[in-house]
């Protein structure tokens, strides 16, 4: 069979139902006949193709494989792939190169793609021979899965699909197990006065979920998520939940000090942004690692690191340690802010109502200056992502990945972060996704006008580029055919948000554009 039969064979195998990608010439010996093992799912720039194929691969629990179009498209891409690695999204990623025949005289295209590609992925190596191409895909494929997953690039040159190849040999890896020394772990925290958790993305899967619950509640320890954290993984509206640690180290540490324990799970130790002096572990508290990846083992600000697999780490320990008296009681209700601001509808007021009208769904948040309070007000377990690489241009494209998978999905979005990938509306539309688009026009970048005069007392709005305006939200979205609405005031709010319809669908919130403090 041809090195193309043997690739669509494995995809079959494998159960890759989808392909994202956005062709090119190098990418059509590749895709001939490929719709019939796998959809293709179109994207219109790679940056969105990309993290389409990161949200379903997210919100979905399995590998997405991606095609890319040589040197000018692996560039479109590398922001999305640098989330998508930061986000330890396992995603499989084809790119094609030059005809090896002409590639001596550097044609129209071609360039240095494993070199160009290595820095913001987990791992990449090029093809060079038609019967490697099995073996190859199998490879990367392993490598996406095996903690901590990731992004892995393979380089296949165009002219290798119509050669011989042969069929695809599948085989099993299996995962390493819990750490070692879980026995010192399981007898600090049951010593330990004032214990607390910290959980990330890591511990965001069905089984890490259960246990981390079962051991807050025996310990009857508070529990955050880690600074700007991509995932939700214990319940928000629980009685332990304490929210999302600030990325700022003295707040850090006035956060952790009522602790003399402190266990990371599955997140970095400690994020910080902006640049402070201060250590963010405070004197006098002890923190502890439990980790599946060794990069963030290596680096931790931590006492003692645990490295292995996280889930089966948190069943043990939960099994493990004896539960405390105490009663748990329940948080009190928090009230609505006022719904008017200075100059316009109050941004807190918004997306308050916001995160209870799409509290149904999978969301894709990118609200950035309005995230913060946005998730003190989010009744979530699971069923959310939020980009680890602070970059943006993520959440729409997320937000369609995650409708594919399945998900009733919504992206709640700056304006200014919408406009970095306007072109998921397309596939949202093409393909009939029911994803809602929420726009939060505050009529400009809210968090760089808010750092600008934290940094800057008093001369903010010296700095130029914040407020990029003109841009008609609901227009755009018809452009491509998807249907939309602005609203301005808290009756029009409560009137969409009363009668949402299936997606796709633009909702356009302008907001008072004064900035909202953040960290």
């Amino acid at each position: 069979m041809k090195a193309r039969e043997s690739a669509h064979l494995w995809l079959r195998e494998r159960g890759f139902s989808l392909v994202f990608g956005n062709p090119g010439s190098t990418e059509l010996p590749f895709l001939l006949g490929l719709e019939a093992t796998a959809r293709y799912i179109l994207g219109l720039h790679e940056g969105v193709v990309v993290a389409m194929a990161d949200g379903y691969a997210q919100a979905g629990g399995r590998p997405a494989l991606v095609n890319l179009h040589a040197a000018p498209g692996l560039g479109n891409a590398m922001g999305a792939l640098y989330t998508a690695w930061k986000n330890h999204s396992p995603l499989l990623v084809t790119v094609g190169q030059q005809d090896r025949r002409h590639l001596f005289h550097e044609p129209l295209l071609a360039g240095p793609l494993v070199e160009m590609a290595r820095p913001v992925v987990k791992a990449a190596f090029p093809v060079e021979r038609a019967e490697e191409v099995p073996e190859a895909l199998e490879r990367a494929y392993h490598l996406a899965l095996t903690p901590p997953k990731g992004p892995v690039v393979v380089v296949f040159p165009m002219d290798l699909w119509e050669e011989e190849a042969p069929p695809p040999r599948l085989r099993a890896l299996h995962p390493p197990g819990p750490p070692q020394g879980l026995e010192e772990l399981l007898a600090a925290l049951s010593q330990a006065a004032s214990p607390a958790l910290v959980l990330g993305a890591g511990a965001d899967t069905p089984l890490a979920r259960g246990a981390a619950l079962a051991l807050a509640e025996a310990l009857k320890a508070p529990v955050f998520s880690d600074p700007i954290s991509p995932r939700h993984p214990f319940p928000t509206h629980h009685p332990l939940y304490r929210g999302v640690l600030p990325p700022v180290a003295a707040r850090l540490q006035a956060l952790l000090a009522p602790h003399d324990l402190v266990l990371v799970v599955g997140a970095p130790c400690f994020l910080r942004y902006p640049y402070s002096p201060a250590s963010p572990v405070p004197q006098g508290t002890r923190v502890l690692l439990l980790t599946d990846d060794p990069w963030e083992a290596a680096k931790a600000e931590a006492q003692g690191v645990y490295l292995g697999d996280v889930a089966q780490a948190l069943r043990l320990l939960a099994r493990g340690v004896a539960p405390r008296e105490g009663e748990l009681s329940p948080r009190p209700p928090s009230s609505l802010p006022p719904a008017e601001g200075p100059l316009g509808l109050n941004p807190l007021y918004a997306v308050a109502r916001l995160a209870q009208a799409l509290s149904g769904r999978f969301l894709v948040d990118e609200a950035i200056s309005l995230s913060p309070p946005f998730r003190r007000v989010l009744r979530r377990e699971g069923g959310y992502l939020h980009a680890a690489s602070g970059g943006l241009g993520y959440a729409p494209a997320a937000a369609v990945g995650a409708a594919l998978a399945g998900e009733a999905a919504a992206a709640l979005v700056g304006d200014g972060s919408f406009l970095f990938a306007p072109q998921a509306l397309h596939t949202a539309q093409a393909e009939g996704l029911d994803v809602l688009f929420v726009v939060l026009n505050n009529r400009g970048y809210g968090i760089l006008k808010g750092l600008a005069e934290g940094l800057y007392p008093g001369r903010g709005a010296e700095v130029p580029g914040l407020a990029p305006t003109g841009v008609d939200f609901v227009l755009l979205a018809q452009a491509f055919g998807v249907a939309a609405r602005r609203v301005a005031t808290q009756a029009e709010l409560e009137e969409a948000l009363a009668g949402l319809p299936r997606g796709p669908f633009l909702l356009e919130v302008l907001l008072d554009p004064t900035p909202v403090p953040v960290f």
